[in-house]
């Protein structure tokens, strides 16, 4: 704790490492909020410029960009159901439906204040829980990494009104995670084109399926207010927003707690945190049924998991030198370029400058509030703009974040058909987060199982690790959950 102290009187001492940390913040929240272009591409884009940079300014600058584009994601998917990055996908469920009751302020304003919390709670972790319990990512093997995968596939059927659709769409999904070269060196669905040798690209994928299918609705209006109603997106709605985030405490604290343990998994990440935790917060509270319908508690489960993954992928990445997610494998980078052996014996060697940066992952927080508040504040202005410059302007940017990531026009053609078959599974009633929950873990699944068939004789035998049964009884308790509340509650309006 001595360490982490004064690290807050080494930062707030030095206008370099301020103009840096706000600098981050800002960039992170700018390329989070664009459709395709993530707070991690952001990372990959400053990189080459840290190897200049003393390892503090470097971590705080990098860090800063990691914070801002964790929350960036939720203005759009809010202000026009397209989030920015995959961490802000389960926010949109609520956000949006928010924003066209005329609420989109204090929808920006429970995510930010749930993100900051989220934040603060997973920088606390990161601070008192690191050393010990960072090791507990080496207990999972094959067998515990596909009942982690399995237990995020268990959220699907309650994701829509009609599991059979839901069921239906995730496993396309899983299929098309399925899609590229497996772990045995085996091509699978690639019909020999080798840009699909790696799988599915993820920002195409993002784009097309969620971002459109709403650009091709909004073709059809003259502004996006038409379809948010009479908003009202000023500092007096978004401070609103904070009241209704400081009146859930609990789900608060509970959401992050859940976002930090899913960011100690290696691979796991923001968007599987956040869906992990909507899911739970949706057996949780009374009003499960009325998520998707624009909730607080919807908000509020998304953006403090995803927020509070980030305590959780850096204390892996800091013992371990295990990216968590593809951000904390840029860091990973950064921490090479400096000459770092990430792993124990960085806290040994370079003990000071770890905890001055976790110290700086603090002040980010409440630099996110200021800089965040601000952007909220002027999203109405975003709304207001005829839809006949705002289309081009977000289909440009659609086709540029879907070429950067490895500049090829296959990926562009790629988003085009998905944003087809997303818009004519919104057409038929289908919802497309099952789908892109399905891609985002189908090939983990994939992976583990083969990995589970190579390192035991039978399937069965990871069922002796008690991390396996625990992780099996709570994926049951989700599937079977949903039936038979919802049975419950057919038989009370029945009998009432």
């Amino acid at each position: 704790m001595s360490y982490f102290l004064n690290g807050f009187a080494e930062i707030l001492s030095s206008g370099t490492l301020l103009i840096y940390m706000f600098a981050g913040v800002m960039l992170g929240m700018v390329l989070g909020a664009l459709p395709g272009l993530t707070g991690s591409l952001g990372i990959a884009l400053m990189l080459p410029f840290t190897y200049h940079m003393n390892a503090l300014t470097a971590l705080v600058f990098l860090l800063s960009i990691y914070t801002g584009g964790l929350f960036g994601g939720a203005i759009t998917a809010i202000m026009i159901n397209t989030p920015g990055s995959p961490a802000n996908m389960m926010t949109m469920l609520d956000g949006y439906p928010m924003a066209r009751r005329g609420e989109g302020g204090r929808a920006l304003g429970i995510a930010l204040l749930a993100s900051v919390l989220g934040g603060v709670i997973g920088v606390l972790f990161l601070v008192v829980a690191t050393e010990p319990l960072a090791t507990l990512a080496l207990k999972f093997g094959p067998g515990e990494m596909f009942m982690v995968v399995f237990f995020g596939l268990s959220c699907v059927g309650s994701l829509a009104k009609n599991p059979l659709k839901s069921v239906y769409a995730g496993l396309f999904g899983i299929l098309l995670g399925t899609v590229g070269m497996s772990s045995v060196g085996t091509l699978r669905g690639t019909y020999g084109v080798l840009y699909l040798m790696d799988g599915v690209p993820m920002t195409p994928a993002l784009i097309g399926f969620l971002a459109l299918p709403e650009i091709f609705v909004l073709i059809n209006q003259q502004s996006i207010a038409d379809k948010l109603g009479e908003s009202t997106v000023g500092p007096r709605d978004v401070l609103t927003g904070f009241v209704h985030v400081i009146k859930r405490p609990i789900q608060t604290v509970l959401c992050s707690l859940l976002g930090v343990i899913v960011g100690i998994i290696p691979a796991a990440g923001a968007s599987v945190a956040g869906v992990l935790s909507y899911n739970q917060s949706k057996q949780w509270c009374k009003n499960g049924d009325d998520f998707g319908t624009g909730v607080d508690e919807g908000l509020i489960a998304s953006e403090t998991a995803n927020n509070a993954s980030e305590g959780g992928a850096l204390s892996t990445l800091f013992v371990l030198g295990i990216p968590g997610s593809s951000s904390t494998a840029m860091l990973l980078g950064a921490l090479v370029l400096q000459g770092w052996n990430p792993g124990p014996k960085l806290f040994i060697d370079h003990k000071d400058i770890i905890y001055t940066a976790f110290s700086s992952l603090m002040l980010q927080q409440i630099v996110m509030l200021i800089v965040g508040f601000i952007l909220c504040s002027l999203a109405v202005y975003i709304c207001k703009v005829p839809t006949r410059y705002l289309v081009p302007f977000i289909l440009a940017f659609t086709l540029v974040g879907a070429f950067a990531g490895r500049y090829a026009i296959f990926d562009v053609g790629l988003m085009a058909a998905f944003g087809i078959v997303g818009y004519l599974m919104k057409k038929a009633e289908f919802p497309v987060m099952p789908l892109i929950l399905g891609l985002l873990l189908g090939g983990s699944a994939d992976s583990e199982l083969l990995r589970i068939f190579q390192s035991y004789n039978h399937f069965y035998e990871i069922f002796k690790s008690p991390i396996v049964i625990v992780l099996t009884l709570v994926s049951a308790f989700c599937i079977v959950a949903p039936v038979v509340t919802k049975s419950m509650k057919k038989s009370k309006k029945a009998n009432g």
